[in-house]
């Protein structure tokens, strides 16, 4: 073999080339050897150097039977077969070319480093506890995950004992399902359908805090699928004191009831009289007579008839109204005014008060009836002309019979004489006009019966201004105690809630009386015609979003309903809200006296509202992993050194320890004659009394449980199957799972009712790859388990069995000057970054820094990226769909989040290498596509004149990936030239 090996080695080589020549050249030199040594040995190219190609492919087929050629070819090929394999072995001696896990871990043992061992991802645990049940919760409570796409069911267990209580199930903030909003408007979408609810009807709205009442009318309805949406007259204002979420509508009345009484007597009426029953009879220009008969009535000429209403041109002023009636007044025709002409004489009736006029008309017949009657005249009077109807009392009516025998002789028999009297202050014409008596060709009076027309009379209210009680009404259906009632007149509500309804089953009738008296508006008057009462509601219902509280909670001390003492400062708690989770720890809660609250050591969720956040108390921590029964290793034997047994396991548990150098320890205790020894990363750091053991990895995943040799750690005691293990099995990436997948328990234990996964399972990884090994070992070496600079950090990082990758920062110091170390990191197996794991990861890296130094732990920022690639094959060769899947897959792995690294440029001549490198295709074309938060978020998107991205550069804390093969679409075309 040659010395000088540099022509068979150069830069970028992944090995180093020791072997120079294969079976041809060597058979070709020991033929050049053999032929110096026989000289009648053929001569491999002829004398005259005529085509040597063909002597040498002669001198290779020469006779089969040539026992000697046949030995040197063999001999070539054998000698070929062991330098491959001595070119092999030497690669594998050193670190930088050595492809197999053993040989790194041999060589990286030099080095006093151990391969970083696979790592139980692990995830904490609401418990519900059955009501009213309370008690411990033993650990190793498992519960198990079974792939939707098959394969072995994935294990957790508990890996501690839980105290739990059935109160501590879910703490909510104080008034997380009522709406704390102010109702108002007009429009309100009720949660259900109501198909009986229809306009013209009352409803009442409740406060159900203090039982508030107040009626509206519902004036529209919409139902939906399940919810039913109202419109309400009046609006419901801010300033009505109502809550969304505190509120109940009070809906469909059973009864409607007429109301009777207690009427009112008498009434200020303005221009406009409401009447009931028809009006027909009755036109705009009448004049008419309104009162009672015998008592002093109202002439008025009719404005207007308005449906119900009858319009005047003046006020009536007061009224009796149940009493009253609209009359159409008699004409009472004057035959002469009396006076000396016919020897009359003048009237002796005196005024019926000081200052008023007296005058006496004549009327022809017996109209006697007029005396105690007020009658009006018609006066036109004023400029511009007005119409005035002037009221006369008629204080004596004398009829004058015709003469007879025993009657005396009459100055004008068969005639009435009618004494008035009039006083301008008592007439309530409004005018300074004189309107006394003048000469009327008739006068009016009204009918000694009441008329055909009524005044609708109202429901009388007290001095308060309520509603007057008892209220009479009809005899009811269904209106008992307790229910509620509102009286309504068109828009005008009354409502209240009655304490006694008393039923007179021989008047048909029922006495309502309250709770605490009739509430309304001011509307009113409350007319019988057209009053109803409606009571007994047989619906209740709250507004769809009265369970909705969308109040921002952002603070660490929450109000709370209730805070049962098991909640003891200290205990840990997942909080839940705005989508996701986060550990915690109460430090402090309500004195004695106080409402209930509690101050937690981290802010909630980002996102959370008092509806959605909910405190779950009864925490536990779970791992990937199942105990097994305890297993014998072996017999101690005192005189050996370094003695060792194989744990004949290949996914035995490892959990997160901080003091270790890889921040994970085997999950398993070692018992040697009943003694539990502890576990060490090294037997280095042991002393010769020391009990300790440590463990190490074999290529095929199982472990090598090593004692020590009486100066690193203890030797074993002689002693017959006297060491035993107890372990879990279960670790690797298949651990991280998703929140929401751990729920059923492998078997049901008499205090759980159910188990929550709030959060993602985290921190599961493969044990240590050759590439990991590779670059870590030797900066393990540097770093010596201490972190000083930030490629330490980095280091130490990234030597947890739950990172992938990590890179450190310095942050910029607060007010304490204490130094700020931020590593951001990568989990491993693609897993998700929870609480747990940045604690998990802060606690190692602390326990492995220097004092007074401050490290956070944050996780990386993705930017991902698809990828449309289109590619060319020759349909005659290759499977379309073949190669399309191959193209994806490559693509999928090559730029997978476990293959990119940390602030690694992602440039489109990668794709076209990786794309062009599957077999069949011919070319491509590649377009790589971010959104817009992607695009935004990158560091620098590089574009050509097309606008087509050629590269994306990445942060130092991002890693720019493709998520999945979802992300990568495959075009083929037919190739051609």
């Amino acid at each position: 073999m040659s010395r000088d090996l540099t022509r068979w080695n150069r830069a970028g080589l992944a090995r180093v080339r020791y072997a120079d020549a294969n079976a041809a050249v060597l058979l070709e030199r020991l033929r050049a050897r053999l032929a110096s040594d026989f000289p009648d040995w053929p001569a491999a190219v002829p004398e005259d150097g005529t085509d040597p190609r063909a002597a040498m492919e002669a001198l290779y087929a020469r006779d089969p039977d040539d026992l000697l050629w046949q030995l040197n070819r063999a001999f070539a090929r054998a000698a070929h077969v062991l330098l491959e394999a001595t070119d092999a072995v030497a690669n594998e001696g050193w670190i930088g070319t050595a492809t197999q896990w053993e040989s790194l871990r041999r060589l990286t043992a030099m080095l006093d480093y151990a391969p970083h061992p696979p790592a139980s991802a692990f995830t904490e645990l609401a418990v519900d506890f059955k009501p009213g049940a309370a008690g411990l919760l033993a650990a190793g409570f498992q519960l198990k995950h079974t792939p939707p796409e098959g394969g072995k069911p994935i294990l957790f267990e508990t890996l501690a004992a839980l105290e739990g209580d059935a109160a501590l199930n879910a703490l909510r903030p104080a008034g997380w399902d009522r709406n704390p909003l102010r109702l108002s408007g007009a429009r309100f979408t009720l949660a259900g359908r109501f198909d009986k609810l229809e306009s013209g009807k009352p409803l009442v709205l409740e406060d159900e805090r203090d039982g508030h009442l107040q009626a509206h009318l519902v004036v529209g309805v919409d139902s939906g699928e399940d919810t039913t949406t109202v419109y309400l007259a009046p609006p419901v204002s801010r300033a009505d004191g109502y809550l969304r979420g505190h509120t109940l509508f009070h809906l469909l009345p059973k009864d409607k009831l007429a109301a009777r009484s207690p009427r009112t007597t008498g009434a200020v009426v303005g221009r406009s009289l409401r009447m009931a029953g028809s009006l027909e009879g009755l036109a705009a220009g009448d004049l008419v007579a309104i009162g009672r008969p015998g008592a002093k009535p109202r002439y008025r000429r009719v404005k207007a008839v308005q449906a119900e209403h009858l319009v005047f041109h003046a006020p009536l002023g007061e009224v009796d109204l149940a009493e009253a009636s609209v009359m159409t007044p008699i004409e009472v025709p004057i035959a002469h005014l009396g006076g000396n002409s016919r020897s009359i004489d003048p009237p002796t009736t005196p005024p019926p008060r000081p200052g008023w006029q007296i005058r006496t008309l004549f009327v022809a017949g017996d109209w006697s009836w007029l005396s105690g009657r007020w009658l009006a005249d018609i006066r036109h009077e004023g400029n511009p002309l007005r119409e005035y109807l002037p009221v006369y009392e008629c204080v004596n009516a004398d009829y004058f019979p015709p003469s007879g025998a025993s009657q005396r002789l009459q100055p004008l028999a068969g005639y009435t004489a009618v004494t008035l009297a009039w006083s301008p202050d008592h007439d309530d014409a409004d005018t300074s006009i004189d309107l006394s008596l003048q000469n009327p060709q008739a006068l009016l009076v009204a009918p000694r019966t009441p008329g055909p027309w009524r005044p609708d009379t109202f429901l009388q209210k007290s001095e308060e201004g309520r509603l007057s009680e008892p209220l009479v009404v009809a005899q009811p259906g269904k209106l008992a105690p307790g229910d509620l009632a509102v009286v309504t007149r068109g828009g005008c509500l009354a409502w209240a809630r009655l304490r006694h309804v008393g039923v007179d089953a021989e008047d048909a009738l029922a006495r309502l009386e309250t709770v605490d008296g009739w509430h309304d508006r001011g509307d009113g008057p409350f007319y019988l015609a057209s009053t109803r009462v409606f009571g007994h509601f047989t619906s209740v219902a709250r507004l769809a979003d009265a369970n909705v509280n969308t109040t921002p909670l952002a603070d660490s001390r929450i109000d709370l309903e209730t805070l049962p003492e098991a909640l003891v400062v200290g205990r840990a708690v997942v909080v839940e809200g705005g989508g996701s989770a986060v550990t915690s720890q109460v430090t402090e809660r309500e004195a004695s006296g106080e409402a209930p609250w509690l101050r937690l050591a981290d802010p909630p969720p980002t996102g959370s509202t008092a509806g959605n956040l909910s405190i779950a108390a009864n925490v536990v921590l779970a791992g990937h992993g199942e105990t097994r029964p305890l297993k014998l290793l072996g017999s101690g034997n005192g005189a050996l050194n370094r003695q060792r047994f194989l744990l004949d396991v290949n996914d035995a548990s490892f959990v997160a320890d901080p003091i270790m150098p890889t921040g994970v320890r085997a999950d398993l205790q070692v018992t040697v004659a009943g003694e539990i020894w502890r576990q060490r990363a090294s037997l280095r750091d042991s002393g010769p009394a020391d009990s300790d053991y440590q463990v190490r990895q074999t290529e095929d995943g199982t472990l090598w449980i090593e004692f020590g040799d009486g100066r690193h750690g203890r030797r074993l005691p002689t002693g017959s199957n006297n060491v035993a293990v107890r372990y879990r099995q279960g670790a690797g990436a298949a651990g991280n799972l998703a929140a929401g997948l751990l729920v059923k328990p492998v078997h049901p234990d008499p205090l759980v009712a159910a188990v929550r996964q709030p959060m993602p399972a985290s921190g599961g990884g493969e044990r240590e790859s050759v590439d990991g090994l590779r670059d870590n070992a030797p900066r393990a070496l540097l770093a010596l388990e201490r972190a000083v600079s930030l490629s330490d950090f980095a280091a130490l990082a990234q030597a947890n069995a739950g990172v992938a990758q990590a890179a450190a920062f310095a942050a910029q110091a607060g007010l304490g000057q204490r130094e700020q170390v931020e590593v951001v990191v990568v989990p491993a197996g693609g897993g998700s970054f929870t609480p747990a794991l940045a604690a998990s990861l802060e606690a190692f890296l602390a326990a492995h820094t220097l004092p007074g130094v401050s490290v956070t732990v944050q996780p990386f920022e993705p930017v991902r990226v698809e990828l449309q690639v289109t590619v060319r094959i020759r349909p005659e060769a290759f499977l379309a769909d073949a190669v399309a899947g191959d193209v994806a897959a490559a693509l999928a792995e090559a730029l997978s989040l476990a293959r990119r690294k940390l602030a690694q440029a992602l440039h489109r001549g990668e794709v076209f290498a990786l794309v062009d490198g599957v077999t069949g295709v011919e070319n491509s074309d590649v377009l790589l596509v971010l959104s817009t938060a992607d695009a935004a978020r990158a560091a620098r998107v590089v574009r050509d004149a097309d606008g087509r991205i050629r590269a994306v550069h990445a942060t130092p804390r991002q890693c720019i990936h493709v998520a999945d093969m979802a992300a990568v679409r495959v075009t083929v075309e037919d190739f051609a030239l």
